[in-house]
């Protein structure tokens, strides 16, 4: 089984220099490495900065050191953590702009990438930047060097595809993706409401932009290899399958529910909420559960699938670094403690109010307080 987050940002290049604006200091290409592979337990990340010019710099010193080393199916090998190389990028859909990422073989293809695109962007050194190009000529661009493209965060009010440009994807794509992000306010059996997306694969990310979210969302892919032609065939539905996301609750995204800008408070009434029902103004942020209720072509209970419910540790009530710590020392990786380690071993180590909480994390039973507007949700369950 290969654990997978595809969509991990870098927040500075090793030359001090800003990569994400909005992701932390400490997320940098050897920090990444470490976190995802020795305190996470993923087995493949996906990069999705390594377009910037001091991000190419710092994979071409890990390769020349060693650290990073270049597997024949693509992508690169550092321990048992495989490393694909990435793009995420803002084109104009309409009158809209979405975000889309983009996954390449090896470095040489996104130096081909970069050529091919450096016209239509203004600052290559940094993330998520707005490409002046067609969505054909970039889906394009990175077919041409063999690479693959899907959707980022989808339904997000905030440059989300189905969020803030189309009730169809045919509406503004050249062609169906093979691939969709779902994002963090959604789950699989919300997607799946929407019959268009049959047949796409539907990932969940963590889109870190720090590393403790690292793995706050990922997926279980049985693949050919673990490599960039594994993901490829996967996607291409010749080899391999995704068996499995782990993800927040829904509610805990921070565009779960409509948010009023004038009452500054989340909306409580039965989705779909398009206009605030305290003030009547049309001053709002939609949610991802209100857009996807008003867009849907058949009911949310008709798929579950294999959608695994988790909060990472640092989110749940009464967890601090200490005792972060004390059960990374007695169980490994922050996965094994959210899903695998027996609840009586929880308990020996951390006592019976972790356990539960654990426990009711591992259900989707936690209680929680919607978000909206921008502002994550909150776990409530006492234990």
């Amino acid at each position: 089984m290969i654990y997978a987050d595809l969509h991990v940002h870098i927040g500075r290049s090793l030359d001090g220099k800003p990569v994400k604006i909005t992701a932390a200091a400490t997320l940098t290409l050897p920090n990444i490495i470490r976190e995802a592979r020795d305190v996470k337990g993923l087995s493949l990340i996906g990069l999705v900065d390594a377009h910037s010019s001091g991000v190419r710099h710092d994979f071409a010193a890990l390769l020349e050191e060693g650290v990073l080393k270049p597997l024949p199916g693509g992508g690169y090998r550092t321990g048992g953590l495989t490393v694909i190389p990435g793009s995420e990028v803002e084109l104009s859909l309409g009158s809209r702009s979405a975000h889309l990422l983009a996954y390449f073989p090896e470095m040489a293809a996104v130096e081909d990438y970069v050529k091919r695109l450096k016209p239509y962007v203004k600052n290559w050194q940094l993330s998520s930047q707005k490409a002046n190009v067609s969505v054909e000529d970039w889906t394009q661009a990175v077919e041409r060097v063999n690479g693959v493209w899907l959707p980022a965060h989808a339904f997000t009010p905030h440059k989300g595809i189905y969020g803030n440009c189309c009730r169809s994807l045919h509406e503004v794509l050249p062609k169906m993706p093979l691939g969709l992000e779902i994002g963090l306010s959604a789950d699989r059996k919300m997607a799946r409401t929407l019959s268009e997306l049959d047949g796409v694969e539907l990932f969940s990310n963590s889109d870190a932009h720090s590393l403790p979210n690292l793995a706050r969302e990922y997926n279980a892919l049985s693949l050919s290899e673990n490599s960039f032609e594994g993901l490829k065939l996967l996607l291409e539905k010749k080899s391999g399958r995704l068996m499995a996301n782990y993800g927040l609750m829904p509610e805990v995204g921070k565009y779960h529910r409509t948010y009023c800008l004038v009452c500054e408070a989340v909306v409580q009434e039965e989705p779909p909420v398009l206009v605030c029902p305290r003030c009547g103004s049309t001053k709002v942020v939609m949610g991802v559960m209100d857009r996807l209720v008003a867009i849907a072509d058949r009911s949310i209970e008709v798929f579950l699938g294999a959608y695994h419910y988790q909060i990472p540790l640092r989110q749940l009530p009464g967890i601090g670094p200490k005792m972060i710590q004390r059960l990374l020392a007695g169980f490994g990786t922050e996965m094994a403690i959210l899903h695998e380690v027996p609840l009586e071993d929880i308990a020996r180590v951390g006592g019976d109010k972790i356990a539960r909480l654990i426990e009711h994390s591992r259900s989707g039973t936690l209680q929680v307080s919607a978000g909206g507007g921008g502002v994550f949700g909150k776990v409530v369950d006492r234990y």
